[in-house]
């Protein structure tokens, strides 16, 4: 199942890129693959981890066809992790943090914290890279904004902290926006 989500996404991506980069964009599903893969042996929520992004970001596959290729749960996994597009930035993002601290089902909240791991550290990579131009890259520019989402995050993930990849997710947080203040 590991290998056919990997060639699925890798196919689903094809001419993807990283935001801002020459970047492959099917280096961070497969690097949210191997996070989650860490912290569980199960091979739907590995596959929904590497598959996470597909719905969000490929016209071309549907819930119906996760579900065909992959099984329900995967699908489903898929979905909760699936952001929607609808409303402003505020508002998703407010939505997502919402979301994440209501959720109870620890599958998704691992590829959750996959996935927000792997930001993290691209954001880290860059930012000692570029600086405040990584902030030029994104739809919300305004890196207070951006902070107040991140540690947002940390918070509804709470529930994730006998995992290090919680702490190693926060840890990078707090290093990328040091001395931000948010209203």
């Amino acid at each position: 199942m590991i290998d056919k989500a990997i060639t699925f996404a890798t196919k689903a991506h094809e001419g993807q890129f990283r935001k801002g980069t020459k970047l492959p964009y099917i280096v961070h599903p497969l690097e949210v693959g191997v996070i989650v893969s860490r912290m569980t042996q199960d091979k739907e929520v590995i596959a929904a981890a590497i598959l996470h992004d597909t719905l969000e970001d490929c016209k071309e596959v549907t819930f119906s066809t996760l579900c065909q290729e992959f099984g329900e749960r995967v699908a489903e996994i898929v979905k909760a992790e699936s952001e929607e597009k609808g409303g402003s930035w505020n508002e998703r993002k407010a939505n997502t943090v919402k979301r994440l601290k209501e959720e109870k089902a620890s599958d998704m909240k691992l590829v959750a914290l996959g996935d927000k791991l792997s930001n993290a550290r691209s954001l880290k990579r860059d930012y000692q890279m570029i600086g405040d131009k990584l902030w030029e890259r994104f739809n919300m520019k305004d890196k207070r904004q951006q902070a107040w989402y991140y540690r947002g995050l940390c918070d509804s993930l709470k529930d994730m902290e006998n995992f290090p990849e919680y702490w190693e997710f926060c840890e990078l947080i707090a290093y990328v926006f040091r001395g931000v203040v948010v209203d």
